[in-house]
């Protein structure tokens, strides 16, 4: 007998419930044909992967060991699978690529338009992550690509400027403040405020401080939300004012007044990363548009 597919997915599967009876449930199974395959398992490995006593199972040291490396084997395999059918549907492969809000807010969905024409054999995996969540991501390559805001000077990441924006005031429409056509940061001063929670929205929280204190004050927070929709549907409810991206003049929406704040001359840089050892062809295919497009956009091509 040899190990096939079958004995990894039980294993996996009692790996996870450590319960034979929720493992056969879950694999479909009846539990008598589950011990039978475990039992196979064990005898082609030579060693015990499991101890069994009448109230529950656990792994042994080497059980421990095999689930570890039978996961990645069976992650591959997997993988596989979906890239075989992608190329019988003429597709490539998938990138797997993440997105801010400030980003989604300004010129990412044109890019993902041109390429998408481009390039319908890629597949792209889109998934909104902050961030600060998207930085460790690449890190670990659980995703190719990411358009997030600010940059990043970590040796193994590599970045390329895509989109930046200027700050602006967001104010409930019928704010006194908003019949005027400019504001200042010093004239929020005295306003209660709305923001991202610091979870999510830490990196620009904190350059939005620090403006406030080289102003000579510190924000009054009302309310948090945790994406853009929360916080402009606090402002439109008269929670606060907030400070934003101007990649949100791309979205426009009834109920507030957004305004130029024309002491902040700092840009919002939106910055695409990847990972500097990721040789990956589908992420090459995409860095190489990616570059051509921002070029075109750059002389007023797109």
């Amino acid at each position: 007998m040899s190990i096939d597919l079958r004995h990894l997915r039980a294993f996996a599967a009692l790996g996870r419930e450590l319960h034979f009876g929720r493992a056969a449930d879950g694999l479909q199974l009846a539990q008598p044909a589950l011990t039978k395959t475990i039992k196979q398992l064990e005898a082609e490995v030579g060693v015990p992967l499991l101890v069994r006593t009448t109230r529950r199972v656990e792994l042994t040291e080497a059980g421990k060991v095999f689930l570890a490396e039978t996961t990645s084997v069976a992650a591959q395999i997997a993988q596989a699978v979906e890239r075989a059918r992608y190329a019988a549907r003429g597709l490539r492969g998938d990138l797997r690529v993440a997105y801010t809000d400030f980003a989604i807010n300004g010129r990412l969905p044109h890019f993902l338009r041109d390429f998408n024409s481009a390039h319908g054999d890629i597949r792209l995996d889109l998934v909104f992550m902050p961030t600060v969540h998207q930085r460790v991501a690449i890190l670990k390559q659980t995703i190719d690509v990411g358009f997030l805001y600010g940059e990043s000077n970590h040796r193994a990441v590599k970045c390329l400027n895509f989109d930046a924006g200027t700050y602006v005031a967001v104010l409930p429409a019928n704010h006194p403040l908003a019949a005027k056509e400019v504001l200042t940061l010093s004239e929020l001063r005295d306003q209660k405020f709305v923001f991202g929670t610091g979870d999510s929205w830490s990196i620009f929280r904190n350059d939005v401080f620090a403006e406030c204190r080289a102003r000579g004050f510190f924000p009054d927070i009302a309310l948090e939300a945790t994406n853009t929709d929360g916080i402009f549907g606090l402002v439109i409810a008269g929670a606060g004012v907030a400070v934003y991206s101007s990649c949100i003049g791309n979205l426009p929406r009834q109920g507030v007044a957004v305004r130029p704040l024309s002491d902040l001359s700092t840009k919002l840089p939106i910055t695409v990363v990847w990972e500097r050892s990721n040789r990956s062809e589908l992420l090459d295919t995409f860095l190489r548009f990616l570059r051509r497009w921002t070029q075109r956009a750059a002389s007023g091509g797109g």
